[in-house]
């Protein structure tokens, strides 16, 4: 069985991609696998390294608004088209997978021409722009939030609930040797902070902000694991300096995120669907601040991890200092509340959700 994967243009549409391969490729061995991404080095750089065979489209982006712009995107869009159909034409897979971004458009639409079964899988509770296309085409729509359902219309008769997959390396929990790993305190209380590379200043600069403002006897029973992305890294390793008493260790990129999830017992982050489905998996509670750009996606995640009490949400356009600094200092000192957020995470958890996509890709083969 040949199954092609489209993902791509972020780790948001990667990652569960690769765990859904993974899945398809060590549990049913008679299953090869090829993907189709975008031309960002990101995406190279993660089917290099997983060993996938894959072929790149550009990194195109639909304007917001009428412009000349729109002419390049349906220009490339052309290109795209075509070469997915050489792709497709040449690999004769039995099954499509789609993870929405730009790439999935043009491969599901050659998909939908040549009858080959396809799934497109949601990762956020608000479905993006490509996945509203994809979906008319798809013949299962794979959704990680039920409250997706109400945006379907008339495919809801589609949709199946299978959960946002994660990869199989996350699915261990060792606060040991997470804390041992970072050289860190197993007596103090460690907070992840995951600042990504994507308008994450301002959410890296606040943070930091916060922490002067506490007091130093607060500040030397804490310690910090904090991703700031490639921009901020010299920036925040001199800010941590000069706060003097706060334990941290700062990194651009950390590939064993696992082991930071693990030594952790609270996260800052912003709301991607994959980033808060893994913290989920770890049962850590979680300080969400919505990427405020992004169509209102990860507001919406936020939205459902803050209402079942598995996260605090802190709206950007409110984030100051101050307020970053009595969220921390109210959750640091009710344990209990801490205790109830963990459970809550834990219940949005889906453990199985790369097998029940497999699952559905295998059934797909039997249409």
């Amino acid at each position: 069985m040949k199954v092609l994967i489209a993902a791509g243009g972020s780790g948001g549409h990667i990652f569960p991609a690769i765990a859904l391969a993974r899945t398809l490729k060590y549990k049913y061995v008679n299953v090869v696998i090829r993907f189709i991404g975008s031309n960002k080095v990101l995406d190279k750089r993660i089917f290099e390294k997983e060993g996938f065979n894959f072929s790149l489209l550009s990194a195109n982006s639909l304007p917001h608004k009428a412009s000349l712009r729109l002419v390049i995107f349906f220009i490339r869009l052309l290109f795209d088209v075509v070469k997915s159909f050489f792709v497709v034409v040449s690999y004769r897979p039995d099954v499509v997978a789609a993870f929405g971004g730009y790439v999935a458009c043009p491969v599901i639409f050659v998909s939908y021409i040549f009858r080959i079964p396809s799934i497109a899988h949601e990762q956020n509770v608000t479905p993006g722009r490509a996945n509203a296309i994809i979906f008319k085409l798809a013949d299962r729509i794979a959704i990680s939030f039920d409250g997706t359902k109400k945006f379907l219309g008339s495919d809801i008769k589609k949709a199946i609930f299978t959960g946002n997959p994660i990869r199989w390396e996350l699915l261990q929990d060792d606060k040991e040797s997470g804390i041992a790993k970072f050289g860190l305190n197993k007596n103090k209380f460690t907070i992840l902070v995951i600042g990504g590379s994507q308008g994450a200043h301002f959410l890296n600069q606040t943070f930091i902000g916060a922490l002067s403002k506490l007091k130093q006897d607060l500040k030397s029973s804490l310690q910090v694991i904090h991703i700031t992305g490639l921009k901020d890294y010299e920036w925040a390793i001199n800010s941590y300096k000069d706060l003097g008493a706060v334990e941290h260790r700062v990194y651009s990129f950390i590939d064993r995120i696992e082991e930071a999830y693990s030594a952790s017992d609270l996260v800052v982050t912003r709301s991607g669907a994959s980033a808060i489905f893994e913290i989920a998996f770890f049962a850590r509670p979680m300080i969400l601040i919505p990427y405020p750009f992004a169509m209102s996606h990860q507001e919406e995640n936020a939205k459902v991890f803050s209402k079942i009490g598995a996260a605090v949400e802190i709206d950007e356009h409110n984030l100051s200092n101050e307020l970053f600094k009595n969220t921390i200092l109210s959750l640091v000192s009710d344990r209990d509340r801490l205790k109830n957020m963990a459970e809550a995470a834990k219940r949005l958890s889906v453990p199985e959700a790369s097998s029940n996509l497999a699952r559905e890709v295998l059934n797909l083969n039997r249409i």
